[in-house]
């Protein structure tokens, strides 16, 4: 009668180990594949004020060049002066910090319910090159990494001719 219990117990143990040894085999897999890898999960945003948004965007691992292609909805035709990305987050730097594009000839007009890239590799708009905290240009990133910060846009209402500035908060991954 007592081997029967300690057979009974065994198998037990063995019918639960043999299941708890293949859950941990699927989980590494599953690791190891990159599926379970958090990150991999970061997610690849850009936020503005009411009034503007990134219709689309992309920062270069090569170069740390930003693509932007802003929306605006504020209800008044606007003129881009100027547009930065940084990592920057000191308060001064939102009335110092901002690049311009040279002159009016370069500036870029938005109507209301429009969208421009105002950031571009090609001549007519400005190369938004974007930083770190200390203002140095990136260096040649890995596709992939993630870079936050913050997009800076200058603008002036061409109604009003009153200038402003918006930030807006970015998150994204390097890509190629």
């Amino acid at each position: 009668m007592r081997m029967r219990k300690g057979q009974t117990a065994m198998e037990y143990l063995m019918t639960y180990g043999w299941a708890i040894l293949i859950i941990m085999v699927v989980l590494a897999v599953l690791f190891y594949l990159g599926v379970l890898n958090p990150g991999g999960l970061t997610p690849s945003q850009c936020t503005f004020p009411a009034g503007f948004t990134c219709v689309t965007y992309k920062l270069g691992a090569t170069s740390g060049k930003l693509m932007l292609d802003l929306g605006q909805g504020t209800g008044k035709t606007i003129r881009i002066t100027g547009v930065n990305c940084t990592q920057n987050t000191s308060a001064d730097f939102s009335s110092n910090g901002v690049m311009t594009y040279g002159g009016a000839p370069n500036n870029i007009t938005i109507a209301s319910g429009g969208h421009a890239f105002v950031s571009n590799n090609a001549p007519q708009w400005m190369n938004v090159s974007c930083t770190d905290s200390n203002g140095a240009q990136l260096a040649s990133q890995p596709i992939g990494a993630v870079y936050s910060g913050r997009i800076y846009v200058n603008y002036t209402e061409v109604e009003t001719s009153m200038q402003r500035i918006v930030v807006g908060t970015f998150t994204t991954k390097y890509e190629a």
